[in-house]
């Protein structure tokens, strides 16, 4: 008979994936009032993707809808009556199949996450916010202190010129200073060799 895999789909959309072999592997969902439209969005990979058929049937087993040789789609169907209905993936041929594929049941909102961790994720972005909010403030202060220290730089800089030109400056005076000064000590005194 068939492999079942009893995932209760009742008023909730999930995302699956599984291994299919030859053998049917089933899941079932619920309808509670009738008259409601099941969607199958699904997709195979693997050898052979295209060898495979997607049936919908009744807990009598009547095939309500039947896809075969398809390696992505969606199935809808109306559910007339309320029970159980299957789902079922089967393999056409040997080779390794993966199917990836989801349940929508209309009319049926899909709770994907909880409050609480919604709660327990707010709590996450806040914390990170604040570790932004740190950086941001750390990133600022960096770049302060790279233009404060540039300025300072700069007139450093022309400090040091300035310094260093007065010393030129200085050192050019001294020496005119000292070669006048040796030039006319030495100017009128007469160095022959007379003796």
């Amino acid at each position: 008979m068939k492999i079942m895999y009893l995932i209760c789909l009742i008023y909730f959309g999930h995302g699956l994936s599984v291994q299919i072999t030859q053998k049917p592997t089933c899941f079932y969902v619920k309808s509670y009032t009738g008259n409601t439209y099941v969607t199958v969005n699904y997709q195979i990979s693997g050898l052979d993707e295209n060898k495979t058929e997607i049936t919908i049937e009744s807990e009598n087993g009547d095939k309500l809808v039947k896809k075969q040789n398809t390696k992505e789609g969606a199935l809808k169907q109306l559910l007339r009556d309320k029970g159980t209905y299957y789902i079922c993936f089967k393999s056409l041929s040997k080779g390794y199949k993966t199917v990836s594929f989801d349940f929508d049941m209309e009319g049926v909102d899909k709770e994907y996450a909880q409050s609480e961790q919604f709660n327990e994720m707010s709590k996450e972005l806040s914390r990170t916010n604040r570790n932004f909010q740190t950086i941001y403030r750390n990133q600022n202060w960096i770049t302060d202190r790279e233009n404060a220290h540039q300025i300072l730089l700069e007139q450093t800089q022309q400090n040091v010129k300035w310094c260093a030109s007065a010393k030129i400056g200085i050192l050019i005076i001294i020496a005119i200073t000292q070669i006048s000064v040796v030039y006319y000590f030495f100017k009128d005194k007469d160095f022959s060799a007379r003796v």
